[in-house]
C-alpha cells in the first residue's frame, strides 16, 4: 500500500501547476518540487538584491539603490506568496494522507516495534 500511495504521490506532482494570479504568470509546474525550487530562487535573487543595493549605495548611486529598493519589495511579498502556498501544499498533502489512512482504517507503529 505504501509504495501504491508513493507511486500516486509521484503522478500528482508531476501534473499540478500554480498561477500567481496577481502576475498573470505560472509560479512552477512540476508540485512541491516546483514551488521549493522557485522559493529558494527567489530567496537567493532577494540576497544578491540586497548586495547590490549596498553597492550603488557605496558608490552615491542612490536613485539606482531606490529603484532597486522598490523591487526588493515587491520580490519581498512574492516570496510571501510562495511560502505561504508552500505550507498550504505540506498542509493539504498531509490532510489527505491521514485521511487515507482513515479510510483504509490502517494504523502508525513504530517503524522498531516487533510483532505480537
Amino acid at each position: 500500500m505504501l509504495e501504491q500511495l508513493q507511486n500516486a504521490y509521484e503522478k500528482t506532482l508531476g501534473n499540478l501547476v500554480f498561477v500567481d494570479f496577481l502576475s498573470k504568470k505560472v509560479v512552477s509546474s512540476g508540485g512541491l518540487r516546483g514551488l521549493e525550487i522557485e522559493l529558494s530562487k527567489e530567496k537567493a535573487c532577494r540576497k544578491d538584491l540586497i548586495t547590490v543595493i549596498n553597492h550603488h549605495f557605496k558608490n552615491g548611486e542612490f536613485n539606482l539603490a531606490i529603484e532597486l529598493i522598490d523591487v526588493l519589495s515587491k520580490r519581498a511579498e512574492y516570496i510571501k506568496r510562495l511560502e505561504k502556498q508552500v505550507q498550504a501544499y505540506r498542509r493539504n498533502k498531509l490532510s489527505e494522507i491521514a485521511s487515507q489512512f482513515e479510510l483504509e482504517k490502517v494504523s502508525v507503529v513504530n517503524y522498531d516495534a516487533k510483532p505480537n
